[in-house]
């Protein structure tokens, strides 16, 4: 009895250390990271297929609920649930089929996940992708097995030339100063059809006041977008906006104390021939202050795209996975090469 009490404190303090102990996102440096050589795109190819999922860090299965959301728990159930949610999540990327798959909070073994290497079983299933990975959110100077880095992942299966990461600002965040966290969304340049593809992989702030920091993170980023994109450049930003995208109107009974943190995209910061890509039919994302239960959870949609003019849209659709293995659901999109811009290669 001793010794599971121990366990179980144990646990506590380790999970105290995850939300009270200095823990960082850094913001690498700006200089484009190159890729070796990778499969060219078939000629006959003239669109792209892009998945966008956050993976909660394979703790935020249909069972788990979360202390920050309103919930009591700061852990998941159990290592058991971490696992099967892990191993279901990276089985489901690699048989997609998708040509570019973002992913957020793709997790290493850490506490919060009972040590459970979610971004390893990730680049297993994806061994024929070219990847990387930027740690937003990871922990200083604690060891093995305390540290925690979780963050975005790119994946790309061909054509995949550099990246870099696109500074967010990260003033306005409450955690700030507890947890100190810096932004980055991270930026591939892909050779695709119709020239070069800038994909870029999102993940904004949640608890701001009003939302105001999520939205000037996305103003930032789309500055830099756009002045891409005056380079002859494709652009696709996708992932966790924190925004939601689209109206909705699912059923739920979810108390609006456990809504506070939902704000609206506005569409007038896109300049003109931009456009949201989202599926207003399936939703992305579920509140976290208890464990998911149909009708009742809220749910609503942050996960999606924004592209630019030269990107045609073929298809959006949100996956339904009722929220098994994790809080959000994967959006898949088919994007075409449009006409009105140069063929601009990508740069090494």
């Amino acid at each position: 009895m001793r010794a599971r009490a121990a366990l179980t404190a144990a646990v506590v303090f380790c999970a105290g250390l995850f939300v009270l102990h200095a823990c960082s996102t850094t913001v690498k440096d700006d200089t484009p990271r190159t890729f070796p050589a990778h499969p060219e795109w078939p000629q006959s190819m003239n669109t792209i297929s892009v998945i966008t999922w956050n993976l909660g860090y394979s703790g935020l299965g249909r069972g788990s609920d979360f202390f920050a959301d309103g919930g009591r728990s700061w852990l998941p159930p159990g290592p058991g649930t971490t696992r099967e949610s892990a191993d279901a999540i990276a089985t489901w990327l690699g048989e997609s089929d998708a040509d570019v798959i973002l992913t957020q909070e793709n997790a290493r073994a850490s506490v919060v996940n009972y040590w459970t290497d979610l971004k390893g079983r990730t680049d297993r299933a994806l061994a024929d992708y070219q990847g990387i990975f930027h740690a937003d959110f990871r922990t200083r100077y604690l060891p093995p097995p305390l540290r925690i880095s979780n963050g975005m992942a790119t994946y790309a299966r061909r054509g995949l030339v550099r990246s870099e990461i696109w500074p967010m600002p990260s003033d306005g965040d409450p955690y700030d100063g507890l947890i100190r966290r810096r932004y980055g969304a991270l930026a591939t340049y892909i050779d695709g059809p119709g020239g070069c593809w800038v994909v870029v992989n999102l993940h904004t702030a949640a608890f701001d006041e009003g939302g105001a920091l999520r939205k000037r993170q996305v103003a930032t980023l789309l500055e830099r977008a756009v002045a891409a994109h005056a380079l002859g450049y494709r652009v696709v930003m996708g992932g966790d906006f924190n925004l939601r995208l689209v109206a909705t109107q699912f059923p739920h009974t979810t108390a609006d104390e456990y809504l506070g943190w939902i704000h609206d995209f506005d569409p007038q910061v896109l300049p003109e021939g931009w456009r949201v890509v989202a599926d207003g039919a399936t939703p992305s994302v579920r509140t976290n202050q208890q464990a998911y239960k149909p009708g009742e959870n809220y749910t609503t949609v942050i996960d999606g795209f924004v592209v630019s003019p030269g990107v045609e849209v073929v298809s959006v659709a949100g996956v339904d996975m009722n929220f098994r293995h994790s809080d959000h659901q994967p959006v898949r999109a088919q994007l075409r090469a449009g006409e009105g811009l140069p063929q601009a290669p990508c740069e090494a």
